[in-house]
């Protein structure tokens, strides 16, 4: 028996794997130059400008900077305001606030007055939020804040006070110096996440809200609306986020449960959020439509129209031909909560004489949003988004747009001067609702 020679074997295998790794080499190339040549000239462009920048620029230049500049330059020169690019991060945060997850203090403020002088005027605190338990109020002036309370610096600026709350950690005590009419008081709080609460719902005797880890267990808590009739009920509706639809709706059993037969619907402040969840609220309102699902608004894209409708139509089991429906609103109303004021116009639910505008600046008007967004994700898991305009919003009878326009009082509605002590602005609106 002899032993076979495998030198030439080994030869042969060297060469044809060098040979191999350079046909993939060279294939890899051409794929690489075909790709390229295959792109618009402009995307050519701006890969050749990257290329330039990270290799020549003085100082280096990561993919993130190039990318987040370009990405910038779109959402300030290129889209509309509501339009934008959203990063990973941008967008899951998005997601989750529309949940109704939030952190900080849950503080609104007005930064101008009519003068156009700085202040921070606390025009909303936020339900269920560190602001809200510690006790500050909607009408009072910010006016200092610091470490402790010994080191407090006066301040009304809100730049400085949001430098300042940006180099504080969750969870770490400092104090602000709040001043109303009754004088300037000294309160410590911390940042927190929280749950929004977006429902608030009182009568002349009582006052609920919505409380807990997820914002939905309702207690008593707050001050009662005493210049509401005793059949008469007031909700607030901050926003369309979160679990408002649940809210509104355990609002609403607590509100037949009570055997109320008038409403007041405060809309004002309230910037909208998911169509979604108006759709919900707005079965309530629907009253001369005897449909199951009422259409509430048309989406016309371009050529394309989409109807969207009512969760269903509860409207009679809640309220009778006596029953009156009046609504807040002012300059911030806007977007989900128009839609919703025109689907209650639309379905004779309230007329022009049934809403009041507060004055904001001497107007007295809505926002006048009536477009919709929609978000386009890139990937599945921890990824960055598009946010779009896509659609003109149409009341679903009338086909009107209230878009760079609102409601104003022009229309036939009743207007309240600005005022954010207390209840005032409520308490003025309900004097000419039920006069």
């Amino acid at each position: 028996m002899t032993k076979p020679n495998t030198t030439n074997g080994k030869a042969r295998k060297i060469l044809f794997g060098t040979l191999g790794i350079a046909l993939a080499v060279f294939c890899f190339f051409c794929g690489f130059v075909v790709s390229r040549l295959a792109l618009d000239s402009e995307i050519r462009s701006l890969m050749q400008l990257k290329d330039a920048v990270q290799a020549e620029y003085y100082e280096e230049i990561t993919d993130e900077e190039f990318y987040g500049a370009m990405f910038a330059g779109i959402n300030d020169n290129l889209l509309d305001p509501y339009s934008k690019y959203m990063t990973a991060d941008e967008y899951a945060q998005a997601q989750s606030e529309g949940a109704g997850n939030k952190s900080g203090l849950g503080l609104v403020f007005v930064v101008e007055n009519a003068e156009g002088e700085a202040q921070m005027l606390i025009s909303r605190v936020c339900g269920n939020s560190p602001a809200e338990k510690a006790e500050i109020k909607a009408g009072e002036y910010l006016v200092g804040f610091g470490t402790s309370e010994s080191e407090m610096r006066e301040s009304v600026v809100f730049e400085e006070f949001s430098a300042f709350l940006a180099q504080r950690q969750t969870g770490e005590s400092f104090f602000l110096r709040v001043q109303s009419g009754a004088g300037a008081r000294s309160v410590e709080i911390a940042k927190a996440e929280y749950v929004e609460n977006y429902v608030f719902y009182r009568t002349s005797t009582d006052s609920y809200r919505f409380t807990g880890n997820k914002a939905t267990e309702l207690v008593e808590s707050g001050e009662p609306l005493s210049s509401l009739p005793e059949n008469a009920a007031y909700i607030r509706l901050t926003q369309f986020n979160g679990e408002a639809a649940e809210e509104f709706k355990k609002a609403m059993g607590l509100f037949k449960e009570q055997g109320k037969k008038n409403l007041v619907l405060d809309l004002r402040e309230n910037g909208g959020g998911y169509l979604h969840v108006m759709q919900s609220i707005s079965s309530y309102f629907c009253k001369t439509s005897k449909e199951a699902k009422p259409i509430v608004a048309i989406a016309d894209y371009g050529e394309r129209k989409e109807n969207y409708r009512a969760d269903g139509n509860y409207y009679d089991e809640y309220f009778s031909e006596e029953s009156r429906i009046c609504v807040l609103a002012d300059s911030s109303t806007a977007s989900a909560s128009e839609a919703l004021m025109g689907c209650m116009l639309d379905y004779a639910a309230i007329s022009y004489h049934d809403i009041c505008l507060s004055e904001r600046a001497g107007v007295a008007k809505t926002y006048g949003k009536g477009i919709m967004q929609t978000t386009f994700p890139f990937g599945l898991i921890h990824s960055d988004a598009v946010k779009l305009t896509t659609a003109r919003i149409l009341w679903g009878v009338s086909g009107n747009c209230i878009h760079g326009r609102g409601i104003l009082q022009s229309d036939g509605t009743l207007s309240v001067a600005e005022s954010y002590v207390g209840d005032e602005e409520i308490n003025a609106a309900i004097a000419k609702f039920f006069s």
